[in-house]
C-alpha cells in the first residue's frame, strides 16, 4: 500500500475518533542527515528545546526508515512509492539535470488538498 495512503488513513481514523470539528493540523519535518541521537529525547546531552516541545505535544514516529540521500527520501515521501519504483534510488539530482518525477504520480500535498487541507512547503 502506498505510504501516503497509510498516512492519510491514520489521520482520518484519529480525526474520527477525536470527533474534531475540523481536521487536525499536520506539520511534517524531514531532516536530511539527522542521526538518532541528534535530538534531546534520545540523548540528554543534546539541547533541542523547540523540537522537544513539538515532540512532547505531538506524535513521534520512531521506527521509520529513509534512504541515505535526499532525492530518494523526498521522492518516496511525496509519492508513497519506494525510490526504485521511481528511478530515484541512485543519487541526488544535479541542478542542471532536466529530470524529476514523472507527472503520472499523485503527490502527498495533492492528496491532502483533496481532503480539504491547505498545503505549504518550506525548504528544498
Amino acid at each position: 500500500m502506498e505510504l501516503w495512503c497509510l498516512v492519510v488513513t491514520w489521520f482520518v481514523l484519529v480525526w474520527g475518533i477525536v470527533e474534531a470539528q475540523s481536521p487536525p493540523n499536520i506539520v511534517f519535518f524531514l531532516a536530511d542527515d539527522l542521526g538518532w541521537n541528534d535530538v534531546s529525547w534520545h540523548d540528554a546531552g543534546v539541547v533541542t528545546p523547540n523540537l522537544q516541545l513539538l515532540a512532547n505535544e505531538g506524535v513521534l514516529l520512531e521506527q521509520n526508515y529513509v534512504q541515505p540521500l535526499c532525492t530518494p527520501t523526498r521522492s518516496a515521501l511525496l509519492t508513497g512509492y519506494y525510490p526504485y519504483h521511481l528511478g530515484r534510488q541512485g543519487t541526488v539530482l544535479g541542478y542542471t539535470w532536466p529530470t524529476g518525477l514523472t507527472l503520472n504520480y499523485t503527490l502527498l500535498p495533492e492528496n491532502l488538498a483533496s481532503l480539504g487541507y491547505d498545503t505549504h512547503m518550506i525548504g528544498k
